[in-house]
């Protein structure tokens, strides 16, 4: 539940009615946005095809969810779409597309093939039995989005299958805006990708200059330009977003991003508050898992309330998140509300707050909550607990680095923690009195953070070593050196309240 201090008025999120537009022209259904509950709220599409004119509010409704990342509604959908109209090539294909995730390098292959399966055996009598034209293309893209070949390969496959597409039909709102995702969908962490981010940006601009409440062209800016040097070209589609589809708690959440990165707090706070209401509120009506968009919301919630220097909100969140740990302890609730633990802990040095017997066997790879027990302990003195803290960072390390599956995730987490491990590495000597030992230590860590794309939001590392060295020089009256750090913290995180107030000491 919002409590008080949460609510806030969002008359502007309303939308207005939209018409039913259904004609025929040859064998294609021109299909416009229908009026009518979760497609109404999910913003306005424009898709000729040749489904049936009873499944198109169904397929409309869910390739504006796909749009916005609402996948289990989208299956929902297209399967609805399935239903009324059994050969309606589209309805598998969006279907199939509904197990692809993008941005986070991810997808079930297997249940997308045995979609497709399901309208034909094989890609060439998918081909055969798919309508002419664009249906055809982006049947044939799907197949090559789940052929053969390594995820990475496959994704560049797709990509340019739908370059051909965007060329052939530039002027397609759907076509331009799916290319858009396909070069984010390239993109991997620690992968600048920047000529593909501005490639895609710049598509999905035109289609958001034609279409202003199309919900994919919106979303896709917002991701294509969500780093702290190119955001504001974004702000205008991060206004807009949560008012082009409020019924999708991604789409609530989404405009945060943007102003995360231009230090908006208040925005931050007042995305999130929405976002996570309408998730909660999604999760009980769906009886959908817990740990996903609730728990993003209200990591980021937190996190803005921290920056604003609502203490006392943010541990209303953070207790909000104990609450949910103690009804949902799985292993997916249990890593993202111990993260806001963690990041409460770190932001406001609450050093003897911490309760180490929170710890289990499981939270060994949870590298921001072992630097959290490592930098508590340090500073009560037992350094011997930190130590223990700190094997374990390494060993955390070590794993990821070795792992084959979802490597680019588990190097992510990696270059993560030898920044947390040398962090934690400077905590222990300087609660030892080793401050030449500290600095250098600091010195390691900022080479290692300066290798990362800046964070996509409330971010990682936890603790910026750039912050934490510049802190250590003010501290020794070294201000303009400790100038240099906090200013290279705030070029990677925009406005972050520590950084600006140790910045405002060195002058």
């Amino acid at each position: 539940m919002i409590v008080g201090g949460f609510r806030r008025t969002w008359s502007s999120l309303c939308v207005t009615c939209l018409v039913v537009l259904l004609s025929l022209t040859g064998a294609t259904a021109f299909a416009k946005d229908v009026a009518g509950g979760a497609s109404l709220n999910l913003g306005n599409i424009d898709f000729p095809n040749s489904g049936a004119p009873e499944a198109q509010t169904a397929f409309l409704t869910g390739v504006k969810a796909l749009h916005s990342f609402e996948f289990n509604d989208a299956g929902a959908a297209f399967r609805e779409a399935q239903a009324i109209d059994p050969g309606f090539a589209l309805a598998y294909w969006g279907e199939a597309l509904s197990h692809n995730f993008p941005l986070w390098a991810e997808q079930d292959r297997e249940a997308a093939l045995a979609v497709l399966g399901r309208y034909g055996p094989t890609p060439e009598a998918r081909a055969a039995r798919t309508p002419l034209g664009l249906e055809r293309g982006l049947m044939e893209a799907a197949d090559v989005l789940y052929g053969s070949g390594n995820k990475l390969s496959r994704d560049f496959a797709y990509s340019e299958a739908m370059r051909r597409l965007y060329e052939t039909h530039p002027d397609d709102d759907e076509v331009a805006t799916l290319y858009a995702l396909s070069l984010l969908g390239t993109l991997r962490r620690g992968d600048k990708g920047l000529t593909r981010r501005v490639r895609a940006g710049a598509v999905a601009m035109q289609v958001f200059a034609r279409s202003p409440n199309h919900p994919g062209a919106a979303h896709y800016i917002i991701h294509a330009f969500d780093d702290p040097e190119h955001a504001i070209l974004a702000l205008p589609a991060a206004r807009a977003y949560a008012q082009i589809a409020p019924a999708a708690p991604h789409a609530l959440h989404m405009p945060s991003h943007i102003f995360v990165q231009l230090g908006m707090w208040e925005e931050v706070v007042a995305s999130n508050s929405v976002s996570y209401k309408a998730a909660l509120e999604q999760i009980e009506r769906k009886g959908a898992e817990r740990g996903r968009s609730e728990a993003h919301a209200l990591q980021w919630y937190h996190y803005g309330q921290l920056q604003l220097g609502n203490e006392q909100r943010a541990r209303w969140a953070l207790d909000e998140a104990m609450r949910t740990l103690e009804r949902f302890p799985t292993p997916r609730v249990r890593e993202r509300m111990l993260a806001i633990l963690s990041r409460h802990i770190l932001e406001t040095e609450r050093w003897s707050e911490f309760d180490d017997r929170i710890l289990s066997d499981a939270d060994r790879d949870h590298s921001a909550l072992q630097l959290v027990a490592g930098l508590s302990a340090a500073y009560g003195g037992d350094i011997e607990r930190a130590a223990t803290a700190l094997a374990n960072i390494r060993d955390a390390r070590r794993r990821w680095l070795g792992e084959e599956s979802g490597a680019y995730r588990a190097a992510w987490r990696a270059s993560i923690a030898a920044i947390d491990e040398k962090v934690l590495e400077a905590g222990m000597a300087l609660a030892r009195g080793d401050h030449a030992g500290a600095e250098a230590v600091l010195e390691e860590a900022t080479v290692l953070e300066g290798k990362l794309n800046p964070p996509t939001g409330a971010p990682f590392p936890m603790k910026s070593a750039y912050e934490m060295y510049g802190e250590f020089l003010l501290a020794r009256d070294r201000k303009e050196e400790a100038a240099v750090q906090f200013t290279k913290s705030l070029r990677r995180m925009a406005n972050r309240s520590r950084s600006v107030r140790g910045l405002e000491r060195a002058r």
